[in-house]
């Protein structure tokens, strides 16, 4: 329930209660009878004007409502804070901070899975070293055999090209198919070159994630919790 406000008292609403006339004392008594007459589910509404000063009403007027207000019950409790709106650059820094955030849950979410996968896969950091080991002695002998073959293009393409060198020498004419296996034996020595380089960095590269794996799972097993 409302009660009448007296000049002597201090706050009013939130509101510092300035000297009032004995008129201006009758006029807001009356005010505050007409609202106690409103039914419970009323509200009031604080807010400053433009000159600063704070201002109790029954609504807050349109273009005040961008800097904020305060929503109050009948008997001065504080029913919610409206926060004024924000400006340009506060709206960015809104909206960059929520990116940010939503890329972090993101991530989050992508290592909790990368996580779960690995535990899945490996029980223990042995499992880890173990898949490792067997993935680089696959990878070492497909590059020991691609450096066989190679070796064994070079000799052919070697003695290709002194037959046919030979066979020029003696005057003769190089048959164009000669010609075309030769330039094919070639090709396929530059394949299992690059195939051989890119090998080798499939090693380090292996070599860096199962390192890499290995230490999670570490982390995971001695973080879990313990039964």
């Amino acid at each position: 329930m409302l009660t009448t406000i007296s000049p002597r008292r201090g706050l009013w609403f939130g509101i510092a209660s300035p000297e009032f006339s004995g008129l201006a004392f009758v006029r807001i008594n009356i005010l505050l009878g007409a609202l106690a007459a409103m039914p419970a589910a009323a509200e009031l509404y604080r807010y400053n004007n433009e000159d600063g000063v704070t201002v109790l009403d029954s609504h807050v007027p349109a273009r005040y409502v961008k800097d904020g207000y305060t929503i109050l019950s009948l008997d001065g409790r504080v029913l919610e804070v409206v926060g004024r709106a924000l400006n340009e650059q506060e709206i960015r820094q809104r909206d960059q901070a929520r990116a940010a955030n939503a890329i972090k849950d993101r991530h989050d979410l992508e290592r909790q899975q990368a996580d779960q996968n690995l535990l899945r896969i490996y029980a223990t950091p042995e499992d880890v070293l173990r898949a490792r080991d067997t993935k680089l002695v696959s990878v070492r002998a497909f590059i020991a055999a691609s450096e066989t073959n190679l070796q064994g293009l070079q000799l052919r393409k070697q003695n290709i090209e002194r037959e046919l060198a030979d066979h020029e020498r003696r005057g003769g004419k190089v048959a164009p198919e000669r010609i075309e296996y030769l330039h094919n034996v070639v090709l396929r020595i530059q394949q299992l070159e690059r195939e051989i380089v890119d090998k080798g960095v499939e090693l380090v590269q292996l070599s860096e994630t199962y390192a890499t794996d290995v230490q999670r799972v570490r982390e995971l097993l001695d973080n879990a919790p313990r039964s």
